[in-house]
Protein backbone atom coordinates (compact mmCIF):
# COMPACT_ATOMS: atom_id res chain seq x y z
CA UNK A 1 0.00 0.00 0.00
CA UNK A 2 3.19 2.27 0.98
CA UNK A 3 4.88 1.48 -2.15
CA UNK A 4 1.71 1.97 -4.32
CA UNK A 5 1.14 5.54 -2.60
CA UNK A 6 4.68 6.60 -3.52
CA UNK A 7 4.12 5.32 -7.08
CA UNK A 8 1.15 7.58 -7.26
CA UNK A 9 2.58 11.00 -5.63
CA UNK A 10 5.67 11.07 -7.65
CA UNK A 11 3.98 10.48 -10.83
CA UNK A 12 1.45 13.13 -9.92
CA UNK A 13 4.15 15.12 -8.41
CA UNK A 14 5.97 14.97 -12.15
CA UNK A 15 3.28 15.65 -14.09
CA UNK A 16 2.10 18.81 -12.06
CA UNK A 17 5.45 19.86 -12.02
CA UNK A 18 5.79 19.71 -16.14
CA UNK A 19 2.31 21.28 -16.84
CA UNK A 20 2.82 24.55 -14.20
CA UNK A 21 6.32 24.83 -15.84
CA UNK A 22 4.41 24.75 -19.14
CA UNK A 23 6.88 22.35 -20.55
CA UNK A 24 4.64 19.38 -21.81
CA UNK A 25 5.67 20.39 -25.53
CA UNK A 26 9.29 21.36 -24.74
CA UNK A 27 12.56 19.96 -26.71
CA UNK A 28 13.93 16.68 -26.73
CA UNK A 29 12.87 13.17 -26.92
CA UNK A 30 14.15 12.54 -23.40
CA UNK A 31 11.30 14.74 -21.91
CA UNK A 32 8.36 13.01 -23.83
CA UNK A 33 9.39 9.52 -22.23
CA UNK A 34 9.45 11.41 -18.99
CA UNK A 35 6.14 12.52 -19.26
CA UNK A 36 5.08 8.89 -21.00
CA UNK A 37 6.34 7.26 -18.28
CA UNK A 38 4.81 9.93 -15.37
CA UNK A 39 1.35 9.73 -17.55
CA UNK A 40 1.79 5.52 -17.35
CA UNK A 41 2.77 5.09 -13.47
CA UNK A 42 0.28 7.16 -12.66
CA UNK A 43 -2.31 5.73 -14.45
CA UNK A 44 -1.23 2.16 -12.99
CA UNK A 45 -1.30 3.85 -9.49
CA UNK A 46 -4.86 5.34 -10.13
CA UNK A 47 -6.23 1.49 -11.05
CA UNK A 48 -4.64 -0.51 -8.32
CA UNK A 49 -6.02 2.29 -5.47
CA UNK A 50 -9.48 1.45 -7.36
CA UNK A 51 -9.64 -2.26 -7.15
CA UNK A 52 -8.18 -2.26 -3.69
CA UNK A 53 -11.02 0.02 -2.84
CA UNK A 54 -13.48 -1.96 -4.72
CA UNK A 55 -12.64 -4.98 -2.68
CA UNK A 56 -12.84 -2.95 0.67
CA UNK A 57 -16.55 -1.58 -0.08
CA UNK A 58 -17.48 -5.31 -1.43
CA UNK A 59 -16.25 -6.72 2.66
CA UNK A 60 -18.32 -3.56 3.66
CA UNK A 61 -21.89 -4.56 4.28
CA UNK A 62 -24.84 -2.26 5.54
CA UNK A 63 -25.56 -2.47 9.71
CA UNK A 64 -28.02 -5.67 10.39
CA UNK A 65 -29.18 -4.30 14.16
CA UNK A 66 -29.74 -1.02 14.72
CA UNK A 67 -26.56 1.18 16.40
CA UNK A 68 -25.71 0.32 20.32
CA UNK A 69 -24.11 3.86 20.94
CA UNK A 70 -23.67 7.15 19.58
CA UNK A 71 -21.01 6.13 18.00
CA UNK A 72 -22.49 3.49 15.62
CA UNK A 73 -25.25 6.25 15.30
CA UNK A 74 -22.85 8.57 13.67
CA UNK A 75 -21.21 6.26 11.59
CA UNK A 76 -24.52 5.00 10.54
CA UNK A 77 -25.59 8.80 9.94
CA UNK A 78 -22.52 9.74 8.16
CA UNK A 79 -22.99 6.81 5.68
CA UNK A 80 -26.38 7.20 5.63
CA UNK A 81 -26.27 11.12 3.96
CA UNK A 82 -23.44 9.90 1.33
CA UNK A 83 -26.15 7.36 0.24
CA UNK A 84 -28.55 9.63 -0.46
CA UNK A 85 -26.35 12.27 -2.27
CA UNK A 86 -25.26 9.93 -4.21
CA UNK A 87 -28.45 8.49 -5.41
CA UNK A 88 -29.58 12.21 -5.64
CA UNK A 89 -27.83 15.49 -6.39
CA UNK A 90 -24.78 13.11 -7.22
CA UNK A 91 -26.59 11.83 -10.43
CA UNK A 92 -29.26 14.51 -11.09
CA UNK A 93 -27.82 17.58 -12.82
CA UNK A 94 -29.33 20.80 -11.27
CA UNK A 95 -31.09 21.49 -14.30
CA UNK A 96 -32.90 18.13 -14.67
CA UNK A 97 -34.11 19.06 -10.75
CA UNK A 98 -34.93 22.67 -11.42
CA UNK A 99 -36.23 22.45 -15.14
CA UNK A 100 -36.86 18.99 -16.52
CA UNK A 101 -39.06 17.48 -14.01
CA UNK A 102 -41.89 20.52 -13.95
CA UNK A 103 -41.48 20.09 -18.10
CA UNK A 104 -41.83 16.74 -18.15
CA UNK A 105 -44.64 16.48 -15.45
CA UNK A 106 -46.40 19.08 -17.48
CA UNK A 107 -45.94 16.84 -21.10
CA UNK A 108 -46.90 13.78 -19.05
CA UNK A 109 -50.18 14.66 -17.85
CA UNK A 110 -52.53 13.30 -15.27
CA UNK A 111 -51.88 9.34 -15.40
CA UNK A 112 -54.09 8.48 -12.83
CA UNK A 113 -56.45 6.83 -15.54
CA UNK A 114 -53.57 4.18 -15.78
CA UNK A 115 -54.58 2.74 -12.19
CA UNK A 116 -58.25 1.65 -13.86
CA UNK A 117 -57.27 -0.15 -16.62
CA UNK A 118 -58.19 -3.48 -17.85
CA UNK A 119 -55.81 -5.59 -15.26
CA UNK A 120 -57.75 -3.48 -12.28
CA UNK A 121 -60.67 -4.85 -10.75
CA UNK A 122 -62.99 -2.15 -9.34
CA UNK A 123 -64.62 -3.11 -5.51
CA UNK A 124 -67.61 -1.60 -4.45
CA UNK A 125 -70.46 -2.84 -2.28
CA UNK A 126 -71.51 -3.13 1.56
CA UNK A 127 -68.96 -5.46 2.44
CA UNK A 128 -66.43 -2.87 0.87
CA UNK A 129 -67.77 -0.25 2.74
CA UNK A 130 -67.56 -1.98 6.20
CA UNK A 131 -63.95 -2.88 5.33
CA UNK A 132 -63.36 1.16 4.71
CA UNK A 133 -65.13 2.19 7.77
CA UNK A 134 -62.50 -0.16 9.88
CA UNK A 135 -59.60 1.37 7.62
CA UNK A 136 -60.90 4.42 8.09
CA UNK A 137 -60.91 4.35 12.06
CA UNK A 138 -57.27 2.76 12.05
CA UNK A 139 -55.95 5.29 9.60
CA UNK A 140 -57.51 8.10 12.50
CA UNK A 141 -55.84 6.09 15.28
CA UNK A 142 -52.52 5.80 13.69
CA UNK A 143 -52.70 9.86 12.84
CA UNK A 144 -53.44 10.60 16.43
CA UNK A 145 -50.53 8.22 17.84
CA UNK A 146 -48.08 10.12 15.24
CA UNK A 147 -49.20 13.58 15.74
CA UNK A 148 -50.86 13.96 18.95
CA UNK A 149 -49.45 13.83 22.48
CA UNK A 150 -49.95 9.62 23.76
CA UNK A 151 -52.82 10.84 25.93
CA UNK A 152 -55.22 12.32 23.14
CA UNK A 153 -54.52 9.04 21.75
CA UNK A 154 -55.18 7.37 24.10
CA UNK A 155 -58.31 9.07 24.71
CA UNK A 156 -59.83 9.04 20.97
CA UNK A 157 -59.03 5.14 21.29
CA UNK A 158 -61.17 4.97 24.30
CA UNK A 159 -57.75 2.89 26.11
CA UNK A 160 -56.97 2.77 29.38
CA UNK A 161 -53.47 1.81 30.90
CA UNK A 162 -54.37 -1.51 31.63
CA UNK A 163 -54.59 -1.57 27.76
CA UNK A 164 -50.87 -0.22 27.02
CA UNK A 165 -48.41 -3.24 26.30
CA UNK A 166 -45.39 -1.62 25.16
CA UNK A 167 -45.16 2.64 24.22
CA UNK A 168 -41.99 4.31 22.73
CA UNK A 169 -43.12 7.08 21.84
CA UNK A 170 -39.22 8.85 20.93
CA UNK A 171 -37.58 8.11 17.78
CA UNK A 172 -34.20 6.96 17.12
CA UNK A 173 -31.78 6.28 14.08
CA UNK A 174 -33.43 2.64 13.18
CA UNK A 175 -35.32 2.75 15.94
CA UNK A 176 -39.30 4.18 15.14
CA UNK A 177 -41.38 5.11 17.71
CA UNK A 178 -44.11 2.63 17.99
CA UNK A 179 -47.03 0.97 20.64
CA UNK A 180 -48.94 -2.06 21.70
CA UNK A 181 -52.21 -1.74 22.66
CA UNK A 182 -55.04 -3.82 22.89
CA UNK A 183 -58.31 -2.77 21.65
CA UNK A 184 -61.34 -4.36 23.49
CA UNK A 185 -63.90 -3.28 20.07
CA UNK A 186 -61.78 -5.47 17.85
CA UNK A 187 -60.33 -7.88 20.03
CA UNK A 188 -57.14 -7.85 18.57
CA UNK A 189 -53.85 -6.18 19.80
CA UNK A 190 -52.80 -3.32 17.62
CA UNK A 191 -49.07 -2.23 16.95
CA UNK A 192 -48.56 1.21 15.71
CA UNK A 193 -45.68 2.48 14.26
CA UNK A 194 -45.22 6.12 13.63
CA UNK A 195 -43.63 7.17 10.36
CA UNK A 196 -41.04 9.66 9.39
CA UNK A 197 -41.73 12.68 11.50
CA UNK A 198 -38.06 13.81 13.13
CA UNK A 199 -34.56 14.07 11.27
CA UNK A 200 -33.81 10.84 12.72
CA UNK A 201 -36.48 9.13 11.78
CA UNK A 202 -35.66 10.53 8.10
CA UNK A 203 -32.65 9.36 8.32
CA UNK A 204 -33.91 5.40 8.45
CA UNK A 205 -36.07 6.44 5.91
CA UNK A 206 -32.97 7.47 3.56
CA UNK A 207 -30.94 4.44 4.74
CA UNK A 208 -32.23 2.75 1.44
CA UNK A 209 -29.87 0.18 0.10
CA UNK A 210 -31.12 -3.17 -1.10
CA UNK A 211 -30.46 -5.56 1.61
CA UNK A 212 -31.36 -9.44 1.24
CA UNK A 213 -34.56 -10.34 3.53
CA UNK A 214 -35.79 -13.88 3.60
CA UNK A 215 -39.60 -15.21 4.75
CA UNK A 216 -39.60 -18.52 6.00
CA UNK A 217 -43.49 -19.59 5.43
CA UNK A 218 -44.62 -21.49 8.23
CA UNK A 219 -47.73 -24.07 8.08
CA UNK A 220 -48.58 -26.35 11.09
CA UNK A 221 -45.84 -25.54 12.93
CA UNK A 222 -43.38 -26.66 9.83
CA UNK A 223 -41.60 -24.42 7.87
CA UNK A 224 -43.60 -25.38 3.89
CA UNK A 225 -41.43 -22.36 2.37
CA UNK A 226 -38.76 -19.66 2.12
CA UNK A 227 -39.43 -16.75 -0.14
CA UNK A 228 -35.97 -15.10 -1.07
CA UNK A 229 -35.34 -11.17 -2.02
CA UNK A 230 -34.47 -8.22 -1.28
CA UNK A 231 -35.89 -5.37 1.09
CA UNK A 232 -35.49 -1.59 2.13
CA UNK A 233 -32.03 -1.59 4.66
CA UNK A 234 -33.47 1.02 6.87
CA UNK A 235 -36.90 -0.32 7.33
CA UNK A 236 -35.78 -4.03 7.81
CA UNK A 237 -33.28 -3.41 10.88
CA UNK A 238 -35.94 -0.77 12.41
CA UNK A 239 -38.63 -4.17 12.11
CA UNK A 240 -36.07 -6.66 13.72
CA UNK A 241 -35.55 -3.97 16.74
CA UNK A 242 -39.39 -3.64 17.08
CA UNK A 243 -39.72 -7.88 16.84
CA UNK A 244 -37.15 -8.63 19.00
CA UNK A 245 -39.37 -6.03 22.14
CA UNK A 246 -42.62 -7.24 20.76
CA UNK A 247 -42.67 -10.63 20.04
CA UNK A 248 -42.18 -11.50 24.00
CA UNK A 249 -45.21 -9.18 24.70
CA UNK A 250 -47.07 -10.27 22.36
CA UNK A 251 -46.79 -14.18 22.74
CA UNK A 252 -47.65 -13.25 26.49
CA UNK A 253 -50.02 -11.69 25.67
CA UNK A 254 -51.85 -14.32 23.20
CA UNK A 255 -51.54 -16.80 25.98
CA UNK A 256 -53.47 -14.60 28.19
CA UNK A 257 -56.41 -13.77 25.12
CA UNK A 258 -56.17 -16.51 22.22
CA UNK A 259 -59.08 -15.52 20.81
CA UNK A 260 -57.76 -12.16 19.82
CA UNK A 261 -55.61 -11.25 16.89
CA UNK A 262 -52.62 -9.10 15.88
CA UNK A 263 -52.11 -6.52 13.48
CA UNK A 264 -49.18 -3.96 12.68
CA UNK A 265 -50.46 -0.45 11.45
CA UNK A 266 -48.56 2.20 9.78
CA UNK A 267 -48.25 5.19 7.50
CA UNK A 268 -45.52 5.88 4.83
CA UNK A 269 -42.29 4.75 6.29
CA UNK A 270 -43.96 2.85 9.37
CA UNK A 271 -46.00 1.33 7.23
CA UNK A 272 -43.13 -0.12 5.21
CA UNK A 273 -41.99 -1.06 8.36
CA UNK A 274 -44.73 -2.97 9.95
CA UNK A 275 -44.85 -4.54 6.82
CA UNK A 276 -41.91 -6.28 7.22
CA UNK A 277 -42.19 -6.60 11.24
CA UNK A 278 -45.35 -8.71 10.03
CA UNK A 279 -43.15 -11.28 7.71
CA UNK A 280 -41.34 -11.25 11.12
CA UNK A 281 -43.83 -12.26 13.37
CA UNK A 282 -45.74 -14.82 10.78
CA UNK A 283 -42.32 -16.78 11.26
CA UNK A 284 -43.21 -17.55 14.97
CA UNK A 285 -45.81 -20.09 15.51
CA UNK A 286 -47.90 -18.57 17.97
CA UNK A 287 -47.64 -15.20 16.01
CA UNK A 288 -48.32 -16.96 12.53
CA UNK A 289 -51.91 -15.43 12.10
CA UNK A 290 -50.89 -11.56 12.15
CA UNK A 291 -52.13 -9.53 9.63
CA UNK A 292 -50.60 -5.90 8.12
CA UNK A 293 -52.33 -2.82 6.71
CA UNK A 294 -49.91 -0.27 5.42
CA UNK A 295 -51.04 3.41 4.26
CA UNK A 296 -48.84 4.06 1.83
CA UNK A 297 -46.19 2.15 2.03
CA UNK A 298 -43.07 2.64 0.71
CA UNK A 299 -41.51 0.36 -2.52
CA UNK A 300 -39.86 -1.94 -0.17
CA UNK A 301 -39.22 -5.01 -1.13
CA UNK A 302 -38.48 -6.81 -4.05
CA UNK A 303 -41.38 -8.48 -6.22
CA UNK A 304 -41.46 -12.47 -5.12
CA UNK A 305 -41.55 -11.27 -1.66
CA UNK A 306 -44.73 -8.48 -2.11
CA UNK A 307 -46.49 -11.11 -3.49
CA UNK A 308 -45.83 -13.37 -0.93
CA UNK A 309 -47.19 -11.49 1.60
CA UNK A 310 -50.94 -10.64 -0.54
CA UNK A 311 -52.58 -12.78 1.94
CA UNK A 312 -52.32 -11.02 4.85
CA UNK A 313 -50.61 -7.62 4.29
CA UNK A 314 -53.47 -4.88 2.95
CA UNK A 315 -52.07 -1.95 1.18
CA UNK A 316 -54.25 1.66 0.73
CA UNK A 317 -52.65 4.15 -1.63
CA UNK A 318 -54.23 7.46 -2.00
CA UNK A 319 -54.59 8.80 -6.06
CA UNK A 320 -51.29 10.30 -6.86
CA UNK A 321 -49.45 9.14 -3.86
CA UNK A 322 -45.94 9.25 -4.87
CA UNK A 323 -43.97 7.07 -2.32
CA UNK A 324 -45.54 3.47 -3.17
CA UNK A 325 -43.90 3.91 -6.49
CA UNK A 326 -40.85 5.82 -5.04
CA UNK A 327 -37.68 3.63 -5.62
CA UNK A 328 -33.96 3.34 -6.80
CA UNK A 329 -34.60 1.53 -9.66
CA UNK A 330 -38.21 4.03 -10.75
CA UNK A 331 -36.18 6.62 -9.69
CA UNK A 332 -33.59 5.91 -12.65
CA UNK A 333 -36.07 5.66 -14.89
CA UNK A 334 -38.04 8.69 -14.26
CA UNK A 335 -34.59 10.47 -14.85
CA UNK A 336 -33.87 8.43 -18.18
CA UNK A 337 -37.45 9.46 -19.63
CA UNK A 338 -36.80 12.93 -18.40
CA UNK A 339 -33.33 13.43 -20.18
CA UNK A 340 -34.83 12.03 -23.46
CA UNK A 341 -37.57 14.57 -23.21
CA UNK A 342 -37.56 18.11 -24.72
CA UNK A 343 -37.52 19.99 -21.88
CA UNK A 344 -34.65 22.15 -22.90
CA UNK A 345 -36.07 23.50 -25.97
CA UNK A 346 -39.18 24.00 -23.94
CA UNK A 347 -37.16 25.74 -21.33
CA UNK A 348 -35.60 28.30 -24.10
CA UNK A 349 -39.30 28.98 -25.77
CA UNK A 350 -40.49 29.90 -22.07
CA UNK A 351 -36.74 32.22 -21.53
CA UNK A 352 -37.55 33.75 -25.20
CA UNK A 353 -41.28 34.52 -24.12
CA UNK A 354 -40.76 36.09 -20.92
CA UNK A 355 -38.82 39.71 -20.70
CA UNK A 356 -37.13 39.40 -17.45
CA UNK A 357 -36.11 35.64 -17.96
CA UNK A 358 -34.50 36.74 -21.73
CA UNK A 359 -32.67 39.45 -19.94
CA UNK A 360 -30.92 37.67 -17.61
CA UNK A 361 -30.10 34.90 -20.22
CA UNK A 362 -28.25 37.58 -22.09
CA UNK A 363 -26.89 39.23 -19.52
CA UNK A 364 -25.29 35.85 -18.00
CA UNK A 365 -24.15 34.91 -21.86
CA UNK A 366 -22.17 38.16 -22.22
CA UNK A 367 -20.31 37.63 -18.97
CA UNK A 368 -19.48 34.24 -20.24
CA UNK A 369 -18.34 35.57 -23.12
CA UNK A 370 -15.84 38.00 -21.54
CA UNK A 371 -15.17 36.34 -18.67
CA UNK A 372 -13.08 33.27 -19.39
CA UNK A 373 -13.33 31.81 -15.81
CA UNK A 374 -17.14 32.30 -15.79
CA UNK A 375 -17.33 29.33 -18.51
CA UNK A 376 -15.25 27.01 -16.44
CA UNK A 377 -17.51 23.65 -16.10
CA UNK A 378 -16.72 24.28 -12.13
CA UNK A 379 -18.64 27.94 -12.29
CA UNK A 380 -22.01 27.94 -10.68
CA UNK A 381 -23.32 30.20 -13.30
CA UNK A 382 -25.73 28.01 -15.01
CA UNK A 383 -28.32 29.30 -18.47
CA UNK A 384 -30.02 27.80 -20.74
CA UNK A 385 -26.99 26.99 -23.05
CA UNK A 386 -25.26 25.34 -20.47
CA UNK A 387 -28.17 22.91 -19.59
CA UNK A 388 -27.84 21.62 -22.94
CA UNK A 389 -26.05 18.24 -23.43
CA UNK A 390 -23.69 17.94 -26.69
CA UNK A 391 -26.59 17.19 -28.98
CA UNK A 392 -24.23 17.37 -32.33
CA UNK A 393 -20.73 16.18 -33.26
CA UNK A 394 -20.30 20.03 -35.05
CA UNK A 395 -21.17 21.73 -31.39
CA UNK A 396 -18.49 19.34 -29.85
CA UNK A 397 -15.61 20.49 -32.25
CA UNK A 398 -13.90 23.81 -31.04
CA UNK A 399 -13.90 26.55 -33.41
CA UNK A 400 -11.22 29.31 -34.07
CA UNK A 401 -12.68 31.35 -30.73
CA UNK A 402 -12.30 28.96 -28.55
CA UNK A 403 -8.94 28.02 -29.69
CA UNK A 404 -8.26 31.43 -28.71
CA UNK A 405 -10.19 30.80 -25.50
CA UNK A 406 -8.24 27.79 -24.68
CA UNK A 407 -4.79 29.66 -24.95
CA UNK A 408 -5.52 32.14 -22.54
CA UNK A 409 -6.29 30.00 -19.60
CA UNK A 410 -3.92 28.29 -17.62
CA UNK A 411 -3.11 24.27 -17.77
CA UNK A 412 -4.89 23.03 -14.77
CA UNK A 413 -8.43 24.76 -16.27
CA UNK A 414 -8.02 22.98 -19.67
CA UNK A 415 -7.30 19.34 -17.94
CA UNK A 416 -10.19 20.11 -15.60
CA UNK A 417 -12.34 20.83 -18.61
CA UNK A 418 -11.68 17.54 -19.78
CA UNK A 419 -11.91 15.62 -16.76
CA UNK A 420 -15.48 17.13 -16.56
CA UNK A 421 -16.35 16.02 -20.14
CA UNK A 422 -15.17 12.72 -19.17
CA UNK A 423 -17.58 12.63 -15.71
CA UNK A 424 -20.35 13.25 -18.30
CA UNK A 425 -19.68 10.81 -20.78
CA UNK A 426 -19.51 8.29 -18.12
CA UNK A 427 -22.87 9.37 -16.35
CA UNK A 428 -24.55 9.58 -19.41
CA UNK A 429 -23.24 5.90 -20.07
CA UNK A 430 -24.60 4.73 -16.88
CA UNK A 431 -28.05 5.95 -17.69
CA UNK A 432 -28.37 4.25 -20.87
CA UNK A 433 -27.47 1.24 -19.72
CA UNK A 434 -30.34 1.39 -17.12
CA UNK A 435 -32.92 1.58 -20.40
CA UNK A 436 -32.53 1.19 -23.78
CA UNK A 437 -33.64 4.64 -25.95
CA UNK A 438 -33.41 5.16 -29.35
CA UNK A 439 -30.83 5.70 -31.85
CA UNK A 440 -31.33 9.44 -32.01
CA UNK A 441 -31.30 10.02 -28.02
CA UNK A 442 -28.02 7.50 -27.51
CA UNK A 443 -26.33 9.80 -30.53
CA UNK A 444 -27.48 12.73 -28.74
CA UNK A 445 -25.57 11.64 -24.85
CA UNK A 446 -22.89 9.26 -26.05
CA UNK A 447 -19.17 10.81 -27.01
CA UNK A 448 -17.07 8.34 -28.03
CA UNK A 449 -13.59 7.85 -27.08
CA UNK A 450 -12.13 9.68 -30.47
CA UNK A 451 -13.34 12.49 -29.76
CA UNK A 452 -12.88 12.49 -26.19
CA UNK A 453 -8.49 11.74 -28.09
CA UNK A 454 -9.36 14.95 -30.21
CA UNK A 455 -9.92 17.14 -27.11
CA UNK A 456 -7.45 15.55 -25.32
CA UNK A 457 -4.55 16.73 -28.51
CA UNK A 458 -5.82 20.04 -28.94
CA UNK A 459 -5.52 20.61 -24.72
CA UNK A 460 -2.29 19.33 -25.06
CA UNK A 461 -1.09 21.00 -28.40
CA UNK A 462 -2.24 24.48 -26.55
CA UNK A 463 -0.67 24.21 -23.25
CA UNK A 464 2.16 26.36 -23.61
CA UNK A 465 1.64 29.67 -23.11
CA UNK A 466 4.76 31.92 -23.37
CA UNK A 467 5.49 30.69 -26.75
CA UNK A 468 6.39 33.24 -29.21
CA UNK A 469 4.78 33.10 -32.85
CA UNK A 470 8.07 31.80 -34.61
CA UNK A 471 7.49 28.63 -32.76
CA UNK A 472 4.57 27.88 -33.79
CA UNK A 473 5.69 25.57 -36.81
CA UNK A 474 7.97 23.70 -34.61
CA UNK A 475 5.40 23.26 -31.59
CA UNK A 476 2.93 22.00 -34.39
CA UNK A 477 5.43 19.23 -35.48
CA UNK A 478 6.17 17.60 -31.95
CA UNK A 479 2.05 18.34 -31.21
CA UNK A 480 2.04 15.52 -34.03
CA UNK A 481 4.55 12.96 -33.00
CA UNK A 482 3.26 13.88 -29.37
CA UNK A 483 0.56 13.01 -29.92
CA UNK A 484 1.12 9.79 -31.62
CA UNK A 485 3.35 8.73 -28.70
CA UNK A 486 1.59 10.29 -25.18
CA UNK A 487 -2.04 10.32 -26.53
CA UNK A 488 -3.41 6.69 -25.19
CA UNK A 489 -1.11 7.65 -21.76
CA UNK A 490 -2.69 10.95 -21.37
CA UNK A 491 -6.58 9.40 -21.74
CA UNK A 492 -5.58 6.74 -18.99
CA UNK A 493 -4.86 9.52 -16.41
CA UNK A 494 -8.22 11.27 -17.94
CA UNK A 495 -9.71 8.50 -17.38
CA UNK A 496 -7.64 7.55 -13.25
CA UNK A 497 -8.17 11.74 -12.82
CA UNK A 498 -11.93 10.89 -13.09
CA UNK A 499 -12.53 7.51 -11.42
CA UNK A 500 -13.82 9.01 -8.45
CA UNK A 501 -16.46 10.24 -9.97
CA UNK A 502 -16.99 7.21 -11.93
CA UNK A 503 -16.90 4.92 -9.32
CA UNK A 504 -19.83 4.27 -6.99
CA UNK A 505 -19.33 5.54 -3.45
CA UNK A 506 -18.78 3.54 -0.51
CA UNK A 507 -22.10 4.17 0.37
CA UNK A 508 -23.57 2.72 -3.31
CA UNK A 509 -23.47 -0.61 -4.56
CA UNK A 510 -21.72 -2.06 -8.09
CA UNK A 511 -25.22 -3.59 -8.71
CA UNK A 512 -27.83 -1.86 -10.82
CA UNK A 513 -30.29 -1.07 -8.29
CA UNK A 514 -33.48 -3.87 -7.60
CA UNK A 515 -36.74 -2.71 -8.68
CA UNK A 516 -38.63 -2.27 -5.45
CA UNK A 517 -42.68 -2.71 -4.84
CA UNK A 518 -45.44 -2.01 -2.37
CA UNK A 519 -45.88 -4.85 -0.16
CA UNK A 520 -49.54 -6.99 -0.71
CA UNK A 521 -52.89 -6.44 -1.88
CA UNK A 522 -52.85 -3.34 -3.30
CA UNK A 523 -56.02 -1.23 -3.05
CA UNK A 524 -55.84 2.29 -5.28
CA UNK A 525 -58.61 5.14 -4.21
CA UNK A 526 -58.55 6.22 -7.91
CA UNK A 527 -59.96 9.92 -8.70
CA UNK A 528 -61.52 10.00 -12.30
CA UNK A 529 -63.56 12.53 -13.90
CA UNK A 530 -67.17 13.07 -13.06
CA UNK A 531 -68.99 11.40 -16.22
CA UNK A 532 -72.27 13.73 -15.22
CA UNK A 533 -71.12 15.82 -12.40
CA UNK A 534 -74.55 18.10 -12.53
CA UNK A 535 -76.76 15.30 -11.82
CA UNK A 536 -74.81 13.21 -9.21
CA UNK A 537 -74.38 14.12 -5.53
CA UNK A 538 -70.53 14.99 -6.29
CA UNK A 539 -72.15 17.92 -8.28
CA UNK A 540 -69.21 20.58 -8.26
CA UNK A 541 -66.35 18.37 -8.17
CA UNK A 542 -64.19 17.57 -10.97
CA UNK A 543 -63.05 13.66 -9.79
CA UNK A 544 -65.63 10.87 -8.47
CA UNK A 545 -63.38 8.48 -6.15
CA UNK A 546 -63.26 4.60 -7.06
CA UNK A 547 -61.77 2.04 -5.61
CA UNK A 548 -59.38 -0.59 -7.29
CA UNK A 549 -57.38 -3.73 -6.49
CA UNK A 550 -53.98 -2.83 -8.73
CA UNK A 551 -51.72 -5.20 -10.63
CA UNK A 552 -48.38 -4.68 -8.78
CA UNK A 553 -46.32 -3.83 -12.11
CA UNK A 554 -48.20 -0.50 -12.28
CA UNK A 555 -45.90 0.82 -9.37
CA UNK A 556 -42.66 0.01 -11.00
CA UNK A 557 -43.27 3.05 -12.82
CA UNK A 558 -43.15 7.20 -10.73
CA UNK A 559 -46.28 8.62 -12.14
CA UNK A 560 -45.68 12.56 -11.59
CA UNK A 561 -48.23 14.98 -10.87
CA UNK A 562 -48.42 18.29 -9.04
CA UNK A 563 -50.46 16.38 -6.16
CA UNK A 564 -48.09 13.57 -5.68
CA UNK A 565 -46.47 14.65 -2.13
CA UNK A 566 -49.94 16.34 -1.02
CA UNK A 567 -51.81 13.44 -1.49
CA UNK A 568 -49.34 10.78 0.87
CA UNK A 569 -50.42 12.65 4.10
CA UNK A 570 -52.95 11.21 6.22
CA UNK A 571 -55.45 13.81 6.18
CA UNK A 572 -56.00 13.39 2.47
CA UNK A 573 -55.79 9.44 2.75
CA UNK A 574 -58.68 10.48 5.45
CA UNK A 575 -60.26 12.80 3.54
CA UNK A 576 -60.49 10.49 0.62
CA UNK A 577 -61.81 7.22 2.68
CA UNK A 578 -64.67 9.24 3.76
CA UNK A 579 -65.54 10.51 0.36
CA UNK A 580 -65.07 6.70 -0.95
CA UNK A 581 -67.31 5.72 1.99
CA UNK A 582 -69.90 8.45 1.40
CA UNK A 583 -69.91 7.53 -2.09
CA UNK A 584 -70.72 3.68 -1.83
CA UNK A 585 -73.45 4.25 0.79
CA UNK A 586 -75.54 7.04 -1.88
CA UNK A 587 -75.20 3.88 -4.11
CA UNK A 588 -76.03 1.26 -1.31
CA UNK A 589 -79.24 3.72 -0.56
CA UNK A 590 -79.66 3.92 -4.58
CA UNK A 591 -79.69 -0.14 -5.04
CA UNK A 592 -82.48 -0.25 -2.20
CA UNK A 593 -84.72 2.20 -3.92
CA UNK A 594 -84.06 0.34 -7.36
CA UNK A 595 -84.82 -2.60 -5.85
CA UNK A 596 -88.58 -1.30 -4.49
Amino acid sequence: MGATGMASAAGTAVLVYLVLSGRLCGDGREEDQLISSAVSAAAAARRRRKEEARARRARRRWPERAPAGWGEAAAVAARTVRFTWAETLGKWPLGELAFGIKYYMRQQGNLQHEYAGSDSVPLDGPEVRRQLISLHRYLRLCMYFSKKPYDVFMEFGRYDQNDVLIKKSKGRLLKPAFTIVRDRNTKSFLLFIRGAISVRERLTAATGADVPFHHAVVHEGHVSNVVLGYAHCGMVVAARWIAKQAIPCLTKAVEEFPDYEIKTIGHSMGAGIATILTYILRENEKLSSSTCIAFGPAACMTWDLAESGKDFVTTIVNRNDLVPSFGRASVAKLRTEVMASSWVHDLREHIQQTKFLGFINRSVSFIRSHLPFVSDPRSKVVDADMLLSHSSKDERKPSADTHGTVKKRSALVCWSCVAAQKQTIESSKQTQDMKNQTDADVKIEKITEAEASELVSISLGELNLQESDNEDADREEKEAALKETDEEQAIELLESLTDEQQVPSSSTSSEEPRQMYPPGRILHMVGLPAAHPNTSDQAGQEEVVTLYETPRQLYSKIRLARSMIREHYMPKYIKTLEQLIDKLADEGIDDQLDSL
